[in-house]
């Protein structure tokens, strides 16, 4: 083999060799940014969960309180998903696109009377829409609450 042959292998070799060391190296600084991206994603999920106060009340039907926790829940949570995260059985109505509660653990509205029915606040307020369309944010009072004759409700 001539010199110049060696060379060229002896070259190609050490060219080869840079190609790899340099790929280690692009891997390990890919690797450090997929973690700190992974550490970045893992802190907005944190930003994105929010905590509230959910409480199921029962007592004008002669019950008691159904449910009554602080929660953790994914940012944009409903309150009829907080609802139905429970576990407690329902009974619902969905017509046109909207979300009525007629019965929590078997305090049925419809069958109590018929002005009974499940009413529900976000921060005392009850908003002037179905459950499904509310959102909860961080640190919100979410309470349904039965009631035998909602027009005596002031």
């Amino acid at each position: 083999m001539s010199r110049t042959s060696r060379v060229c292998i002896v070259v190609a070799l050490l060219f080869s060799l840079m190609l790899g060391v340099s790929g280690c190296g692009q891997q390990a600084a890919q690797s450090a940014a997929d973690s700190g991206k992974a550490s970045s994603a893992a802190a907005a999920s944190d930003a994105q969960e929010v905590t509230y106060t959910l409480k199921v009340d029962a007592t004008a039907a002669n019950k008691s309180m159904l449910y009554d926790s602080t929660v953790s829940g994914k940012q944009g949570t409903t309150v009829y998903a907080a609802l139905i995260d429970t576990g407690l059985k329902l009974k619902v109505n969905n017509s046109s696109g909207s979300v009525y509660v007629d019965g929590i653990d078997d305090v049925v509205a419809s069958t109590t009377s018929p002005n009974a029915g499940w009413l529900f606040t976000v921060n005392g307020v009850a908003p002037n829409t179905d459950a499904g369309n509310v959102q909860i944010a961080n640190g919100d009072v979410v309470v349904w609450t039965f009631t035998a004759d909602y027009t005596k409700i002031q």
